[in-house]
């Protein structure tokens, strides 16, 4: 009997400290991301700590990649360091919906302002991680779609057809602005890719990459921009935190402290050149908005 007691002392012992060392999801922070982005930072990541990264090189690093990384750094910077747990949404509605319902305290990634100030009443909106006038796109398509690549004025690019998003509002702004002769509206960023490689769309909009050639191949499909032509969307983007998250708050204060150190210390800007985000390789490209 004595023998027994003492196992039962111990296996209680244990379970104890397996709970204390295993963060339950309560005190997990949720992070949304898209399905994609989360497997390409995954594969990105490799196994690095996001919180010592001080360059940010690496296969699969682009802008949104790079974010996941920049907004865990500013949640340490500014004092947060609660074990965080990501899921996914796989389209840009349902991931502004589960931050808005305080299923996730907030997007991993940063959002136009314009499509946060009509939910203001239930987000927190960070200080800008991206500065008006620093967000310039290429114009994305296939290496078999000469017709696109020849493109070399406004006038050639309107007579392609362009894929988007009507909930990207900056980018269907953008184009629109643009006078296409055709612009295809679709949901998630997986069918864009899928139009422009089966040539259902000439070209899609993304930001420039930091590979050699500026290509990168999501979904499978290796992009190229048309050459030395790209488009510069207005607007600043920030992180949407959610109000209805008990922690949102609290969130929303270290995220801002966080960017403000961060880009004192030249981690912003050097995570963005490092994704060829910001890309001295397109400075002299002609910019047609």
């Amino acid at each position: 009997m004595k023998i027994i007691l003492m196992l039962a002392a111990l296996f209680t012992s244990l379970v104890s400290l397996q709970l204390w060392a295993t963060p339950s999801k309560s005190e997990q922070l949720i992070i949304v991301l898209p399905a994609d982005v989360k497997k390409d930072y995954e594969i990105y990541i490799d196994g690095r700590d996001p919180l010592t990264m001080t360059t940010y090189e690496g296969v699969g690093a682009r802008r949104d990649v790079v974010e996941v990384v920049l907004v865990q750094q500013a949640l340490h910077f500014g004092g947060i360091d609660t074990p965080i747990r990501f899921i996914t949404a796989d389209s840009h509605a349902r991931i502004i919906k589960q931050v808005l319902a305080g299923r996730a305290v907030l997007a991993g990634n940063s959002i136009w302002l314009d499509l946060l100030t009509s939910s203001e009443e239930l987000l927190y909106v960070s200080t800008p991680i991206i500065e008006n006038g620093q967000f310039e796109a290429g114009l994305y398509t296939i290496e078999s779609n000469k017709e696109a690549l020849k493109a070399k004025s406004m006038d050639e690019i309107r007579s392609l057809i362009a894929v988007s998003s009507k909930a990207w509002i900056i980018d269907w702004q953008t184009l629109n602005a643009m006078k296409m002769r055709k612009l295809i509206n679709t949901v998630k960023w997986s069918s864009m890719v899928k139009m422009v490689n089966i040539g259902r769309a000439d070209f899609l909009l993304a930001p420039f990459q930091p590979t050699p050639d500026l290509s990168f191949e999501p979904e499978g499909v290796r992009l190229i921009p048309i050459p030395n032509l790209k488009i510069g969307l207005q607007g600043s983007r920030h992180f949407a935190i959610s109000k209805r998250h008990p922690q949102g708050k609290s969130v929303a204060q270290a995220l801002d402290k966080g960017i403000a150190i961060m880009k004192e210390k030249g981690l912003v800007e050097q995570a963005y050149e490092d994704s060829g985000f910001f890309n001295t390789k397109v400075k002299d490209w002609q910019k047609l908005l």
